[in-house]
């Protein structure tokens, strides 16, 4: 006959008491109504891109798209009375202006003009789920590279303002 004291038998009838409790437990979360999930919170306003601030950043890049699509043409050798500097420092004054507006993201620049392209996605407010926030970040991520580019654009036209190969 198994010797009631021993350590092993103490242990045996422990887990089973332990394992009689869980039972207990896990009959009670069954018996309960399940709890009722709370509703899901409104979405975040969207950044505005109305007023003059928003407007001015708008015109702003289409104004520096606009000089880097002029830029890649070579403009200044269509300019024919007017000097190639002065149409090469303005591309590039246009192209550095535009470009740090967007890399330094002034006045949320770049939100700006990334939620004119998701309103058009999505509807006239901000981001509410994981999927829309990633898209988000990648507008304005994308806005950044633009930037970027902008700002190399600025620097080859203004070094070539200066520099020259003529």
């Amino acid at each position: 006959m198994p010797d009631p004291k021993h350590p092993a038998a103490k242990a045996g009838r422990l887990v089973r008491a332990v394992g009689l409790g869980i039972a207990r437990e896990l009959e009670k979360r069954a018996d309960a109504p399940p709890k009722a999930r709370p509703a899901p919170p409104p979405p975040p306003p969207p950044v505005r891109t109305g007023g003059v601030i928003g407007t001015a950043v708008f015109y702003a890049f289409i104004v520096g798209l606009v000089a880097g699509v002029l830029s890649v043409l070579k403009a200044d050798e269509l300019a024919h009375d007017t000097p190639r500097l002065i149409v090469r420092l303005t591309l590039g004054g246009v192209l550095l202006a535009v470009a740090v507006l967007l890399m330094t993201n002034w006045h949320l620049a770049n939100q700006r003009l990334g939620q004119r392209l998701l309103t058009r996605i999505w509807g006239p407010r901000g981001a509410m789920n994981r999927r829309e926030r990633f898209i988000a970040h990648r507008v304005r991520d994308a806005l950044t590279l633009v930037g970027i580019a902008f700002l190399a654009g600025a620097v080859y036209e203004i070094l070539t303002a200066f520099v020259g190969t003529e």
